[in-house]
């Protein structure tokens, strides 16, 4: 399973690479002449692209999925304990 969910990451990164690259891309080629800088629209493609991408895994496959966790483990705390598993969630946020 933990295979065919990191080929499945991996394939959504590079997917939107390629529609990223894609996108600067053609946004440069509609622009004038005059303002066109090819080394910035290159470096845009290269590393801000690759850093955008990473920052997308991060969010959706890290912090979403433990976001659901503590959410599910607050829940778990709340039929076992009551109203008193707020304490444990309150010194948690308060360090």
């Amino acid at each position: 399973m933990a295979g065919w969910t990191s080929h499945l990451k991996y394939r959504l990164m590079t997917m939107m690479r390629g529609e990223l690259v894609t996108l600067i891309y053609a946004k440069m080629l509609k622009l004038q002449i005059a303002n066109v800088n090819e080394s910035a629209a290159m470096t845009l493609m290269g590393t801000d692209v690759q850093r955008i991408a990473e920052t997308f895994h991060e969010l959706l496959i890290d912090i979403i999925p433990s976001i659901v966790q503590v959410a599910i483990a607050m829940y778990l705390l709340y039929v076992q304990l009551g109203i008193v598993c707020i304490a444990p969630i309150l010194v948690t946020i308060s360090e």
